[in-house]
């Protein structure tokens, strides 16, 4: 695979990485705050599977603000995904190097 093939690949696995932990924060942020309340009903060990959809329409800036960037770093890998063919198949197959990390 050529080395500018690679990079993006990287970039793009990077990107998942990022958007789940920016999802984690913006439901941690959402739950201590907006939806506190739902917080309360939930006990140690119980899982939910939320949804960023979940937490629009919300008054809260700060997880507007986190939304918004969610929704734009979505369109960005959506881009990218497009523009360069990445499919599904590709990324489970491309094998991280941390030798490919450096330039």
């Amino acid at each position: 695979m050529e080395p500018y093939r690679e990079k993006i690949l990287l970039t793009y696995k990077f990107l998942l990485k990022t958007r789940e932990e920016l999802l984690t924060r913006t439901i941690n942020v959402g739950m201590l705050g907006e939806l506190s309340e739902v917080n309360k009903v939930f006990a140690v060990g119980d899982t939910y599977n939320f949804d960023i959809e979940q937490f629009k329409g919300t008054p809260d800036t700060n997880l507007n603000m986190l939304i918004d960037f969610y929704d734009e770093l979505e369109n960005l890998m959506n881009s990218l995904a497009n523009i360069n063919e990445i499919t599904e198949e590709e990324l489970e197959d491309f094998e991280e190097d941390d030798d490919k990390e450096d330039i």
